[in-house]
């Protein structure tokens, strides 16, 4: 049997990300996941109701930021009771591991998804030198 621990720092990070996420009506940070394969990097980012004009996608240096902008469309002559869903500016910035390939980056928009794949670099593999005799 193991017992686990419980982090309070941990948790009070998580409920500030959380909050900032979901209550500040000006700014929010999508969901992320990001996996790795032998070829590269795919990072995953939820953007429901926005559209790919909506976001840009650039490197600096060796940060890759995604930003843009999740705009609610008003109606006049409507008034919400109540309102959950995240609008305003976005931005996100990850930093390249060593072997990423910054010239091998690229970029799809698919049912909301963001899927943004960084390939790795070749590796450079050790050769035999062979010896010459005279």
């Amino acid at each position: 049997m193991s017992i686990a621990t419980l982090n309070p720092w941990q948790v009070l990070d998580q409920l500030h990300n959380d909050s900032l996420r979901r209550y500040n009506p000006r700014r929010w940070q999508p969901v992320v996941d990001i996996c790795e394969s032998k070829a590269g990097y795919e990072i995953h980012l939820e953007l429901p109701g926005i559209t790919p004009d909506q976001v840009k996608v650039e490197l600096d240096d060796n940060i890759l930021k995604i930003s843009g902008e999740k705009v609610r469309n008003e109606e006049e002559g409507v008034e919400y009771r109540y309102r959950e869903r995240a609008v305003g500016e976005f931005s996100r910035a990850f930093t390249l591991p060593e072997d990423a390939d910054r010239n091998g980056i690229s970029a799809r928009f698919e049912h909301g998804l963001l899927v943004i794949g960084v390939q790795k670099k070749e590796q450079t593999q050790p050769r035999r030198i062979d010896i010459q005799v005279s």
